[in-house]
């Protein structure tokens, strides 16, 4: 049956229909219907994102970012694919979100040589304890309060998000999306190198803890903010973030021993 046959049956304000009408006749006004329908996704990430940034960006700049990349999504999009445009562009939407935050450099100096200094003394205080250390191990291993601590690694938790939450989003999204950091040809060493990297994310992702597997899904597969999550789990907004903030140094270590060979 093709569109013309179904659209009695069709209502016009169905976003399906909508997009399948904006394939078939380019109508500016269609489109901007669908941009006005999937602006959440544009709002939804630019939340998250502000609570990463919010001490460098603003809130506005990242949805309008947000929404053009939602009309890029409507323009590429293929509906006859069969597969979901909300999926499709919310991880469209947070690779240009990522990609814009790292072109401002919102990160000051200060953040990056304590996110050093963090992944140095965890490294460390890992090799000498045989155990992931407590905060207040880290703390004294740096030579600041707890309270420092915390808030620093808050901070430098929040800088490698940019860097790692691409190719984390992709993992937990979909078994297929790993096109951002690898050649999608058919070579069989890009087939081998997509194979390996995908089964060091699933170790890395099983290595976490269960509060930690639990506060990167809710955060990266089900879309919720800190906030909601720490609602969910019964605890404080600062512990989540702390928790969030340590599976992110777990990862982006599993991530670094990968790319340097050492994995």
């Amino acid at each position: 049956m093709t569109l013309e046959e179904k659209k009695d049956n069709v209502s016009e304000d169905e976003p399906e229909y909508l997009m399948k009408e904006y394939k078939r006749t380019k109508d500016i006004n269609i489109r901007n219907q669908l941009v006005v329908h999937y602006s959440y996704i544009a709002k939804t990430v630019a939340l998250q994102m502000y609570g990463m940034s919010s001490n460098y960006a603003q809130i506005e700049d990242i949805v309008n970012e947000g929404i053009i990349a939602i009309i890029n999504c409507i323009e590429k999009f293929d509906p006859e694919n069969g597969s979901s445009f909300k999926g499709y562009a919310f991880k469209r939407v947070q690779g240009a979100v990522i990609d814009f935050v790292r072109k401002q450099d919102w990160f000051p100096r200060r953040v990056r040589v304590n996110t050093k200094n963090i992944m140095v003394a965890h490294d460390q205080l890992c090799n000498e304890l045989m155990r992931e250390p407590t905060d207040e191990e880290m703390a004294q291993k740096l030579g600041i309060t707890v309270e420092k601590y915390h808030k620093n690694n808050c901070e430098s938790a929040n800088s490698l998000i940019f860097s790692f939450e691409g190719i984390l989003q992709n993992m937990l999204s979909s078994d297929n999306q790993l096109n951002a950091f690898i050649n999608t040809s058919n070579l069989p060493e890009n087939q081998l190198a997509k194979k390996e990297l995908h089964e060091m994310l699933k170790k890395a992702i099983d290595s976490l803890s269960e509060r930690e597997k639990m506060v990167i899904t809710l955060y990266y597969y089900e879309h919720m903010k800190l906030y909601n999550i720490a609602k969910v789990m019964n605890v404080t907004e600062q512990r989540i973030s702390q928790i969030h903030s340590r599976a992110i140094l777990k990862l982006k270590k599993c991530l670094d021993e990968y790319v340097k060979g050492d994995g």
